[in-house]
């Protein structure tokens, strides 16, 4: 028997099938990652960010068809989804296959800060890319026009919609998980509002509904929870997980009433059974580097239009310059890389300040700049945790964008100083994918 685990990720999806033998040792049988290029360009609408549902639904079908799990004679006991969280998808469930909204994912920032600050005080929680804060943006934009989400009786993440079209909706009203419940403005588990598309909140390990009639599919998990799930970590073991964004998670006991004493740079989300993660999830990680690299590209583009490097050949340049700077012990000052802002902090952003003829020279180190760039992503995850960064007492390091560059990793060792294990198999779909197993 086989369990599957399938991430939906902000810029791929990926797909493990893992087999427990007698002995519960468990195996690896088939991975698999694809980029799913489902981003919508709107260039007169800055502040949006959108997918494609479809373009993402049609990659998740082809992993599963890559897997082999669409043939007759592949014995599947569960499948567990994980996917991005915090995002909101409208659909159908009489045609989901072709009534649909846009994803507006997490990194969306149509929420002002003006219209959070407008909120009840019941929602004070709320931040901008929140499916909750979404929802309630459209309602307010659609008082005076028809109401478009009207053809909707289904609302959820964008892994909640990929679980509901493996199921064709089979079951009879609309679930989410608290996971992604909480990741959406949901807290003790209920919602501080009350709308007709807001779905009813169960537990992990809830079956949704069943793939090919007899395979169940559990009810959608939040990547961040199956990630930290993969590394198995043990008492005061945090996580540090760095892809597209960033995050640093401790798995702590479960408190009544414990949102009160967290910093607002933090938070305490549901993770499995009796236990909470206390986490610094940055928007600022894997996406700031990209975003030097494709500016630098397009730099040197525009003054050497014959035979340019490619993206790929940048970064594997920068690696190497960083590693090789002379100056491997220091940091540019008055320096911040928070070029997404931070959900507790908007108006952040990306600067260098300070410069003078003196410290040019700087500057002219491109190693240093880029090297400066990952301390930073390093240090924010950590300050943004605050004191209970104390707690501890070793670190397992996983994600993408940390497995790919050992100037992150050179920084997170500076960092730390417990124990550092690195596991490049520990990811969502991992995760999602043990999880489904020991059910």
């Amino acid at each position: 028997m086989y369990s599957v685990g399938l991430d939906v990720g902000t810029t791929s999806c990926k797909i493990c099938v893992l087999s427990s033998s007698t002995n519960e040792q468990k195996h690896l049988v088939f991975t698999e990652q694809l980029a799913h290029e489902a981003h919508i360009t709107q260039n007169d609408k800055p502040s949006f960010d959108e997918q494609c549902p479809l373009k993402i639904f049609e990659i998740v079908n082809s992993l599963l068809e890559k897997s082999g799990c669409f043939r007759d004679d592949f014995s599947i006991k569960p499948i567990q989804i994980s996917g991005q969280m915090h995002g909101l998808v409208f659909w159908s469930s009489k045609s989901p296959e072709t009534i649909f909204s846009p994803l507006i994912t997490w990194q969306d920032q149509r929420c002002s800060t003006e219209f959070l600050a407008s909120l009840d005080s019941s929602l004070k929680h709320l931040r901008t890319g929140y499916g909750l804060a979404t929802l309630l943006w459209l309602i307010d934009q659609q008082k005076t026009q028809d109401d478009q989400l009207m053809k909707y009786d289904r609302a959820g993440t964008i892994a909640d919609y990929v679980v509901a079209r493996l199921c064709h909706d089979s079951i009879g009203e609309s679930q989410i998980s608290t996971q992604m419940a909480t990741s959406w403005g949901a807290q003790d588990n209920q919602w501080p509002v009350q709308h007709r598309l807001l779905p009813k909140i169960v537990e992990p390990g809830t079956v949704y509904g069943y793939w090919k009639k007899d395979v169940p599919v559990y009810v959608a998990l939040g990547d961040l929870q199956c990630s930290v799930f993969s590394c198995q970590p043990k008492d005061h073991e945090g996580i540090v997980n760095l892809s597209t964004s960033a995050q640093l998670a401790l798995i702590v006991d479960k408190q009544e009433n414990a949102q009160g004493d967290q910093l607002s740079s933090s938070m305490r989300v549901p993770y499995f059974q009796s236990k909470d993660l206390l986490v610094a999830a940055s928007l600022n990680g894997g996406n700031v580097l990209s975003a030097f690299v494709r500016l630098i590209y397009s730099w040197q583009t525009s003054l050497n239009t014959e035979s340019p490097i490619t993206i790929d050949q940048i970064w594997s340049r920068l690696i190497q310059l960083a590693l090789q700077s002379s100056s491997t012990t220091t940091t540019l000052e008055h320096f911040s890389a928070a070029l997404f802002g931070e959900r507790h902090d908007p108006s952040l952003s990306a600067f260098i300040t300070n410069i003078r003829s003196m410290n040019l020279f700087q500057l002219n180190d491109i190693g240093l700049v880029f090297r400066s760039i990952c301390h930073w992503i390093i240090h924010n995850l950590f300050e943004m945790l605050g004191e209970n960064t104390s707690q501890i007492e070793g670190i397992i390091g996983t994600g993408s964008a940390l497995m790919r560059n050992q100037i992150l990793q050179n920084e997170l060792n500076e960092k730390v100083n417990g124990s550092i294990k690195y596991n490049e198999n520990s990811d969502a779909a991992y995760g999602a994918a043990l999880f489904a197993l020991k059910q």
